[in-house]
């Protein structure tokens, strides 16, 4: 357990962190293209083909061995898109690829707080500053923070304003110079092995892990060969960070 009484900076990945993102809501969202676009084609096949292709890029998005010679950045719509152009061809449809590329972002504009999230800001915002840093787009994320009314952080970065995902350290390293603190003063808090704990271990933050009973979708997969770092701390919902500061 690590000691936090130096931590200056709560700072929040968003999505299934804070709010909802599951895959239920995922396969809800392309039945809607597929019965917007009239598409004859059954909507969990027509999602899980696009699912195989959008993992690619989270596959391939970023080297971490040498991160300065990743490909170069797309946002989530412009990967989305391709991801739902190879799904028309592989499965033979003729369809609007950057309709539901944007369809897709809307929907993800729109997600509810978990139960336990605005307690857990209410509480945490009186002990230390809060921020938000999440590999998503900037519609996307500022969309879902003003639909749930959030005026708690002190400052919000998207991959797209980083040209970065994470684990990428180039993302965490411009986040803690925007904030101007320490990476050591910032308590990193998400629900991704790879992406959240890994990663800011890696950029030298403190990190919550929260293992939520979720299917949840669109994680980056980790390198099949080494260890990830571990998290200093694992919760299974935000109602049990506050006490970490006690």
């Amino acid at each position: 357990m690590a000691d936090l009484q130096h931590i200056e900076v709560v700072a929040f990945d968003m999505f299934s962190t804070l709010v909802k993102n599951d895959t239920a809501e995922w396969q809800m969202a392309h039945k809607a293209i597929v019965d917007g676009q009239r598409l004859p084609v059954d909507p969990i096949a027509f999602w899980t083909e696009w699912a195989r292709h959008e993992v690619q890029f989270r596959k391939t998005r970023t080297n971490m061995a040498d991160p300065d010679a990743s490909p170069p950045f797309k946002t989530y719509w412009e990967a989305w898109r391709d991801a739902f152009i190879e799904t028309f061809e592989v499965m033979g449809l003729t369809g609007d690829a950057e309709q539901a590329a944007s369809d897709s972002v809307t929907a993800l504009s729109t997600k509810n707080a978990f139960p336990e999230t605005n307690d857990a800001l209410d509480a945490l915002r009186r002990m230390r500053t809060l921020a938000v840093l999440s590999n998503a787009d900037d519609r996307f994320l500022h969309g879902t923070i003003g639909h749930n009314g959030w005026d708690c952080f002190a400052h919000v970065m998207s991959s797209e304003d980083a040209r970065a995902y994470k684990p990428d350290p180039r993302i965490f390293a411009r986040f803690v110079s925007e904030l101007d603190v320490a990476p050591e003063a910032v308590l990193y808090v998400g629900d991704a092995p790879y992406d959240d704990a890994h990663g800011a271990k890696l950029a030298g933050m403190k990190t919550v892990l929260i293992q939520r009973t979720l299917d949840t979708p669109g994680r980056t997969p980790p390198p099949e060969n080494g260890a990830l770092l571990p998290p200093d701390h694992i919760v299974s919902d935000l109602s049990e960070i506050p006490a970490l500061f006690d």
